[in-house]
């Protein structure tokens, strides 16, 4: 049950600080995530053991946890990393892909577009379907990469470069066109042509950092 428990947290834990709730450099204390969770300690510790590994928490010597930064260098490490990473999956997913993986891209934009990207009740605020869906176009582009690892590290680097997308919706001005975006590279995608849809996908990467550059700290 404990290991039930811990993936839980985990999941609520991660949810919440990909979302903003806990910002960037906030302590993390142990009672507070506890109430936050309704668990108990143990499943909490396990839970920030799996952040840190994955890079969205971090240990300060002699005072705990805290939410880990966003700063420029990671930013661009993450845009460098997920482009070539990505983009060798997104390559051999071309090359690998079925009609049965063409199908399930096109039904999985086709599903995104059709929700509203932003909350009714809020311009800055994600709404939680459309990030689902975004979720699903991204993990299918790369699906068929015959590669578990390969995947596995794909969804690692997508989570961990998610609060930096989420964070550049508050700058977001509107003069860009991110289903547009979505749409050429599924297209270039179809057309089996390897070499646009890996530059399509990292110019959309770095379309988001360039919203967000300026705001961060260069630590």
């Amino acid at each position: 049950m404990t290991g039930s428990r811990s993936e839980t947290a985990w999941r609520i834990l991660q949810s919440a600080i990909i979302n903003g709730e806990f910002p960037p450099g906030a302590q993390l204390r142990f009672q507070e995530l506890q109430e936050f969770c309704g668990m108990s300690v143990s499943p909490v510790r396990e839970a920030l053991t799996r952040l840190v590994a994955a890079g969205l928490v971090e240990v300060e010597h002699n005072r705990g946890y805290r939410v880990t930064k966003l700063v420029v260098s990671e930013l661009d490490d993450l845009v460098r990393t997920r482009s070539r990473v990505e983009g060798w999956a997104l390559e051999e997913s071309i090359r690998l892909g079925d009609e049965h993986w063409e199908a399930a891209l096109i039904s999985s934009l086709h599903l995104l577009e059709h929700l509203p990207r932003r909350r009714e009740n809020g311009a800055n605020l994600h709404d939680e379907h459309w990030e689902a869906r975004h979720s699903e176009f991204h993990d299918t582009l790369v699906s068929a990469c015959g590669s578990p690892i390969l995947l596995e590290f794909c969804r690692t680097l997508y989570s961990r470069a998610d609060r930096y997308r989420r964070f550049s919706l508050s700058m977001e001005t509107g003069s860009r066109d991110v289903a547009a975006e979505h749409r050429a590279i599924l297209d270039a995608a179809l057309a089996r042509d390897a070499d646009k849809a890996k530059g399509l996908l990292a110019a959309h990467y770095e379309a988001t950092a360039s919203f967000i550059r300026d705001h961060l700290s260069e630590e």
